[in-house]
């Protein structure tokens, strides 16, 4: 393995990792150590076998119709995008190319761990100095980048161009640079780190543990927001909500009132020199001090009864218990309330000579009139047989005892603008109503000959123009044979003017529960696996 890559940037201040490669063997097979220096490489024609072998076992678990669809939309019109989709040797080469350009990155991390963390006093005073120059006048925020850009770009390039000569003496002398005549020495490029080098590995390490210390970050993160976001605890979000509402019209009026230089001066020159290495001690010995001292609690004994005069809390835990009581919101005590309804549907058969009756079908969330999706693809309607197994929905519990019949069946048709039905009203011999008040609320199909004739574009209109052959031949010729076609005004509740189906409307009052964080994880992954 190559000591290092030349004019490859990476991060060479801490030791080379150590690799531990576990090797499984089988027991009933003897193994035959390897001869020293001897270095085995593995063939083109195995590697290939093993990504396809290893691709098509993932291929059983991504979708890859979402992983490799190459479309996107830009606009209105989609548009193919170039890039590869998922595949292991294209993700390993570009592994290996991000791995080897990578170290530009972790040298100026460790640049920067070193100047904040005061290995050097003279680097972290001169950043100091730098930072308030800034934090005094904002203006040179724009300087900044050029003049970085001169002395750790465009300065080092031009010294690599013209180094200074050999010394050929014996004496102590410095070596001196040439700033004039021509170029000594070629220019100098950033070069990939060698997969063969230290440099790589060492680029890997880094990565490994940048990697951890991002997920390490995340989780922290998560740990502590969560809770304050999620509504998890409802009392908790609510108060950071309303305390950020709060602080936003604050701090819309008084802003630009605010001293941010200043701020920013002594806030930021505070964080820096509280992590010298003496002052942390110093703190140390400080915390230590007033742990032990018993003058403070005398002192806050004394001053107690004063506290209570002007009505201060007494000690830090009674002023976060103050706090904790002020954001003790109240929420809304009445919860949200709805009405749930459900169909029960019926069926007859029109066979010819068959007098049969109606017979209970099932409870549908749908009416499954002569349009519905179902009816149209010829499939039959959804649901379940009785009233108890019908379910509120999630995070929703019933209030009311009962299910409740709907009588006013003409609302909720209307409503649904549902066309090639009859129904009942209540005290009217019209609509297919039987003149008195002992009404069931059903809403029955019309037969297939009474339908009227614009029931052909009002499927086409709703996406439906596959309707049975003949279906508006049918309906001319029975307006030309002089029936009517308004059947609101045929009255009657005979087997002439009914179908197959018929449905009425049933409602419940539901409201709204609180679920349990498990059920709200469950119902989140339910979702998500949808």
């Amino acid at each position: 393995m190559e000591e290092s890559t030349p004019d490859a940037i990476v991060n060479r201040d801490e030791p080379i990792p150590v690799v531990s490669v576990s090797q499984h063997h089988d027991s009933k097979k003897p193994h035959s150590p390897r001869p020293t220096g001897h270095k085995r490489t593995p063939s083109a024609i195995g590697r290939s076998l093993q990504d396809r072998l290893f691709t098509s076992l993932l291929e059983q678990v991504i979708p890859t119709d979402n992983v490799n669809d190459d479309t996107v939309f830009a606009g209105k019109k989609p548009v193919a995008d170039k890039r590869p989709g998922f595949s292991l040797p294209v993700m390993a080469n570009n592994f290996r190319r991000f791995n080897a350009r990578i170290g530009v990155v972790f040298h100026f991390q460790l640049q920067a761990e070193r100047v904040l963390s005061w290995k050097k006093s003279s680097h972290t005073f001169s950043f100091l100095v730098i930072y308030s120059f800034i934090c005094l006048d904002p203006h040179l925020l724009v300087i900044l980048p050029i003049a970085g850009f001169l002395l750790f770009v465009m300065v080092p390039a031009f010294l690599a161009r013209h180094p200074p000569p050999p010394s050929t003496s014996t004496s102590s002398i410095t070596p001196y640079y040439s700033y004039q005549g021509p170029a000594l020495a070629p220019a100098k490029t950033i070069e990939p780190a060698s997969e063969t080098s230290k440099d790589f590995f060492r680029n890997m390490r880094d990565l490994q543990n940048v990697m951890a210390d991002f997920s390490d970050i995340h989780d922290a993160t998560v740990d502590v927001f969560a809770p304050l976001t999620n509504f998890s605890n409802e009392k908790l979000s609510s108060s950071v909500f309303l305390l950020c509402m709060v602080i936003t019209a604050l701090m819309s009026m008084t802003a630009h009132l605010l001293p941010w230089r200043y701020l920013l001066l002594v806030g930021g020159n505070a964080a820096i020199l509280s992590s010298h290495p003496r002052l942390v001690e110093l703190f140390k010995v400080i915390s230590v001090d007033l742990a032990g001292d018993t003058a403070l609690a005398d002192i806050a004994q004394k001053e107690k009864p004063v506290a209570d005069a002007l009505g201060l809390p007494s000690s830090p835990s009674t002023a976060m218990s103050l706090l904790g009581s002020l954001a003790d919101i109240s929420l809304d005590t009445y919860s949200e309330e709805r009405e749930v309804e459900m169909f029960e549907i019926q069926y007859r058969s029109l066979a010819p000579y068959s007098e049969s009756s109606w017979d209970h079908f099932l409870f549908s969330p749908m009416p499954y009139d002569p349009l519905s999706p179902f009816r149209i693809a010829g499939e039959r309607p959804k649901g379940c047989r009785f009233f108890e197994d019908v379910q509120p929905p999630r995070g929703w519990a019933f209030k009311s005892k009962k299910w409740e019949l709907d009588l006013d069946c003409r609302e909720w048709v209307v409503e649904r603008m549902i066309t090639g039905v009859g129904f009942e009203v209540a005290g009217e011999a019209g609509a297919g109503g039987s003149g008195s008040d002992e009404i069931g609320g059903w809403v029955w199909d019309l037969p297939t000959t009474a339908l009227a004739s614009d029931e052909v574009g009002v499927a086409a209109a709703l996406g439906y123009p596959d309707l049975p052959k003949g279906y508006g031949k049918k309906t001319q010729k029975l307006g030309k044979r002089g029936v009517s076609q308004d059947w609101e005004e045929k009255g009657g509740m005979g087997s002439n003017v009914m179908g197959e189906w018929r449905r009425r409307r049933w409602v419940r009052v539901v409201h709204r529960i609180s679920m349990p964080a498990e059920s709200e994880k469950e119902h989140t992954d339910d979702e998500q696996d949808r």
